[in-house]
C-alpha cells in the first residue's frame, strides 16, 4: 500500500514554492482557475513512471525563467517511509526527469518505486470520452491496463518504433526482405500482445462491474468490447505476419500500417443496446467513474495493487448519480484520493474526514 504523505514544490509549473502535508485517505483542491490545482496533481503524478498526466515535455515543468524544479515528498510503502525527489537533468539542451529514493537512482530503487505506486486519473476531458476519436479511447484503456502493468508503456513505444521502421523501408525502392520480414514479425509479436491485453482488460473491467453490482446498485448496466476490423478470438502471430505480408503494397502507398492495435477502438454498450456517444456529458462521466470504479476493484481485489486517485476538475457536472459513484469509491476502497474543484461547496457531500486546500490563497 503506497500513500503520499507530503509534498513540497520548488519552481515547479506557476509555484516558485509550494508544501502541504496530505490526509492519507481525501484531500481536496479547491480555487480560482489558473491557481495551479490541476500542477499541484501534475506534481503528484511525477513520483510513478512517466511525465505525469499532462505528459508534458520536461522543460515546460520549469516556472518560467528559472533553471530547474524540484519536488519533493515523503511516501508511505508498506508502513516505510522514503524521501523522493524529483527533478531535470538537461544534456544537449534535452531535459530528463531524475528521480531519486532515498538519494538513490538505482534501477533497483526506481524498480521498486515504480512496482509500488499505481495512478488512476479522471480529466476533464474525459466527460467527453465517446464522442473523441478512437486514438484518446485507446490512449484511456492503455493507462488503466498500465496502473496494472508498469512495464505497459515499453510495449507501446516498441510497437510504434516498428512501425516506423516498417513503413521507412516500404518508401524505398530497393530493400533487404530478409530485415522486412524481421520486423514485420516484430511487429505482430508486439502487436498481438497489445491485442490480447487489451481485450482482457476489457473482460476484467465487465467480470469487476458484475461483481460490484452486489454492493454498488448502478444507475445503468454497461458492457464493453473491442471494436477492431482485423482482430478475432482466433488471431495468432502466423497470421498477423500473413497479413502484413499482404499488405505491404497498400501500405506503401498510403505510408502507414492498415492493420494493428493503432486502429482499435472499444464500444461500450448501455442497457444492452443504447451507445454510449448518444450520452450527456454528465452520463459519459458516469460511464468513466464507473470504469475507474471497477478499476480500482480489480486492482486492489486480483493483482494485490493499491492505486492513487487523481480525479482533476471532478466537481463539475455531479449529479446525484455521479457524487453517489464518488462516495462509493471512497468508501469501499481504503485508498488515497486527490480530487480538485473550483469551489469547495462543489464537495459538501463528502465525510467530514477530508482535508480542504484553498489554493487560491497561496
Amino acid at each position: 500500500m503506497a500513500k503520499i504523505k507530503n509534498i513540497e514544490f520548488s519552481n515547479f509549473r506557476n509555484f516558485k514554492y509550494f508544501k502541504t502535508t496530505f490526509n492519507n485517505n481525501l484531500n481536496i483542491f479547491f480555487g480560482d482557475n489558473g491557481s495551479g490545482k490541476t500542477n499541484i496533481l501534475e506534481g503528484i503524478s511525477l513520483i510513478a513512471k512517466g511525465r505525469g498526466i499532462r505528459n508534458s515535455n520536461i522543460s515546460n515543468l520549469i516556472k518560467n525563467k528559472k533553471e530547474n524544479f524540484k519536488i519533493r515528498n515523503t511516501l508511505e510503502i508498506q508502513k516505510n517511509n522514503f524521501d523522493v525527489e524529483i527533478y531535470a537533468n538537461k544534456n544537449n539542451d534535452k531535459y530528463k526527469k531524475i528521480i531519486k529514493i532515498n538519494d538513490d537512482t538505482s534501477k533497483e530503487s526506481l524498480d521498486y518505486l515504480n512496482n509500488s505506486v499505481s495512478f488512476l486519473t479522471f480529466l476533464p476531458e474525459m466527460e467527453r470520452l465517446f464522442q473523441t476519436s478512437p486514438i484518446y479511447r485507446r490512449n484511456f484503456l492503455d493507462r488503466l491496463i498500465f496502473s496494472g502493468r508498469n512495464d505497459y508503456n515499453k510495449l507501446i513505444n516498441k510497437y510504434k518504433k516498428y512501425l516506423f521502421e516498417r513503413n521507412k523501408i516500404l518508401q524505398n525502392d530497393s530493400f533487404d526482405t530478409n530485415w522486412l520480414n524481421q520486423i514485420e514479425k516484430d511487429i505482430s509479436k508486439i502487436g498481438f500482445e497489445i491485442y490480447e491485453s487489451r481485450y482482457l482488460q476489457l473482460k476484467l473491467l465487465n467480470s469487476n462491474l458484475n461483481s460490484l453490482e452486489n454492493s454498488i446498485k448502478f444507475k445503468f448496466s454497461i458492457s464493453f468490447e473491442m471494436k477492431d476490423i482485423f482482430f478475432d478470438k482466433n488471431l495468432n502471430i502466423d497470421k498477423y505476419i500473413l497479413k502484413l505480408k499482404d499488405t505491404r503494397h497498400i501500405d506503401k502507398a498510403s505510408g502507414g500500417t492498415k492493420i494493428g492495435p493503432h486502429k482499435s477502438d472499444f464500444l461500450v454498450s448501455i442497457n444492452d443496446g443504447f451507445e454510449a456517444s448518444l450520452l450527456s456529458t454528465g452520463q459519459q462521466k458516469t460511464i468513466v467513474l464507473m470504469m475507474l470504479l471497477a478499476q480500482c476493484n480489480l486492482l486492489i481485489k486480483e493483482k494485490n495493487i493499491t492505486p492513487i486517485l487523481l480525479l482533476d476538475e471532478i466537481g463539475s457536472h455531479l449529479d446525484i448519480n455521479n457524487r453517489k459513484l464518488i462516495l462509493d469509491m471512497i468508501n469501499e476502497f481504503d485508498i488515497q484520493f486527490f480530487l480538485t474543484g473550483t469551489e469547495k461547496n462543489l464537495f459538501s457531500f463528502v465525510s467530514t474526514n477530508a482535508k480542504f486546500y484553498n489554493i487560491s490563497n497561496i
